[in-house]
Formats: structure tokens, sequence, C-alpha cells
């Protein structure tokens, strides 16, 4: 019995060369076992070797099939599992830009945290420039009143005397000036207009 074409056509199509290497060498050796027999076994003897050989290449054949389509299987596993790497790739990009937004926006804040420490401290320095000027317009405030008050004092000891007679009958006797008079409690308390 010799080998078919469509047996050599099956085993030609499969993809994986190894596999069909080694196929091919054993229908190789089959075909020369085959022609060993053929001298040394009886027609019946070699029909019933050619069918067990049938039978053990189409549980062979099976195998392959069976072979191919796990492996097939797996080539589609593999694709999945491409696919979700891909996916994870993706994600992993949009988080690493979705960082690199975030950094930007953390810089841009410690920035703007920056410019309004250094605006604080330029108002602060203002602020104790104006509390310096604010001290000394009320120190010198205090002493224009203080003038202002001396020099109402010098004319009201002048005026008094003449408006005290006229208004109310009052005679001033001596001199009116500032002094300082002891209350009840012995403090001294200033007067600053002080007559008898």
């Amino acid at each position: 019995m010799s080998v078919s074409v469509a047996l050599i056509r099956k085993i030609t199509e499969i993809e994986e060369p190894q596999l069909r290497d080694i196929l091919l060498a054993i229908l190789e050796e089959m075909e020369r076992q085959r022609a060993q027999w053929e001298e040394s076994i009886t027609r019946r003897e070699f029909l019933e070797f050619g069918k067990k050989m049938e039978e053990s290449f189409q549980q062979v054949w099976n195998s392959i099939n069976e072979l191919t389509q796990a492996q097939k299987r797996t080539e589609e596993r593999v694709e999945e599992l491409a696919q979700a790497q891909k996916r994870t790739e993706k994600r992993v990009e949009e988080l690493a830009e979705a960082q690199q937004e975030s950094e930007r926006r953390l810089t841009r804040l410690e920035k703007a945290v920056e410019d309004l420490a250094q605006a604080q401290k330029r108002t602060e320095e203002e602020l104790q420039k104006l509390i310096k000027e604010h001290k000394e317009t009320r120190s010198q405030l205090g002493g224009l009143a203080m003038t202002v008050g001396y020099r109402l004092e010098d004319e009201a000891f002048k005026a008094l005397p003449r408006l005290l007679r006229e208004d109310y009958k009052i005679e001033v006797k001596g001199r009116l000036k500032r002094q300082y008079v002891a209350d009840r409690d012995g403090r001294l308390l200033e007067v600053n207009i002080f007559g008898h």
C-alpha cells in the first residue's frame, strides 16, 4: 500500500515546520518498511498491517488536529492578552500624562504661593513703614496739639481776666498761670489755667 496524495497534502498544510518534518519522516519510514514487508509477509497480513497503520495514522492525525485547535486557542488567548496589554499601556500612558499635568499644576501652584509670600512680605514691610509714619504723625500731631494748647492758654491768660470781669464781675488777682495742684489723695494734677 502506498501513501495517498491526499495524506501528503494534509501533512504539507501543517503550519508548524517541526511537526510537518516529523510526520513526513514517519511516512518515509512507513513506506520503506512497507517495501520490506511486502517481500516477507502475505497480502492478507499486509492489508491488516496497512489497516492498523491507517488507524494509527488517523489517531495521530486526530491528535494533531486537537493540538492545532489548542494552538489556535492559545494564539487567540495570546492575542487577547496582547490587546489587554495595549489597553494597560494606553492607561499607563494616560496616567503618566495626568501625572505630568498634576506636576505642572503643582509647579504653578508653588509659584503662585511663592508670589503670594513675596507680596505678603512687601505688604508687611509697607505696613511697618505706615506704622512708623503713623507714630511720627501722632508725635507731630501731639506736639502740634501741645503747641496750639499752650498758645491758646497763653492767649487765655491775656484775655480771660477781662472776659471774667465783663461777663461775670469776677476780678482776677495777680497773674494766671499753669500749675500743679494736689487732689484729696495727694496726687498732683496739672491745671492749665490757675489763678486767684
